[in-house]
């Protein structure tokens, strides 16, 4: 195994037993050539919403490849680094976090969250590589969230960049669940059972 999926998944390891990241955070970020690339990694690592169990799964696996997979690898990190610290200073910036998402993001990851009776916050619709970017009819979006949302931003996306981690709970959630798009809005319980059986909650 190379040595920055091993760095990674020994991420995944110790934040999933609410332990501290930020020695191999700081060991992620030394592999930048650039020193501010690599702050951005080691912020993002660091921070308990992150979802790098999602990365792990959709991105590490370009190591297999070979030293051209690693370097894809670690350019999807820094990239979804990027997207995720510029995301998550917007919530704040244009809605207030508490007004728009279903977690308090300037908590902790070992708080509770529920979006509703059905969902089990497994985050596997959310895995996906773009939707209409539709907001409700009274909200504006910051102008690059519609690229974003829609798959065109400059990841090749696997998952949805909104989606955030609780890792200590396995667990997933929409960071702009109270003004997700319109056609996340419409994906109901009978839409999870079809597309995804055993999933939903009962």
């Amino acid at each position: 195994m190379y040595y920055f999926a091993s760095l990674i998944h020994e991420a995944v390891r110790l934040r999933q037993k609410g332990m501290p990241v930020s020695g191999v955070a700081s060991a992620v970020g030394l592999l930048y050539e650039d020193p501010r690339t690599g702050d951005q990694i080691q912020q993002a690592l660091q921070d308990p919403f992150f979802p790098l169990t999602l990365y792990a799964k959709h991105h590490l696996g370009a190591c297999e490849r070979g030293e051209t997979g690693v370097a894809r690898a670690g350019q999807d990190l820094a990239l979804l680094s990027r997207m995720f610290l510029r995301v998550r200073r917007d919530i704040d910036r244009y809605f207030e976090n508490r007004e728009i998402t279903c977690v308090d993001l300037n908590g902790d990851a070992t708080q509770a969250v529920n979006t509703g009776d059905w969902c089990s916050l497994c985050g596997v619709c959310c895995q996906l590589s773009g939707t209409i970017p539709d907001p409700p009819e009274t909200v504006r979006y910051p102008g690059y969230w519609y690229t974003y949302i829609a798959g065109d931003g400059p990841l090749v996306q696997r998952f949805c960049p909104f989606l955030f981690e609780l890792p200590l709970q396995g667990l997933f959630f929409c960071a702009v669940h109270h003004v997700k798009p319109l056609t996340c809005l419409a994906y109901g319980k009978e839409n999870c059972e079809e597309n995804h059986p055993g999933m939903a909650n009962r």
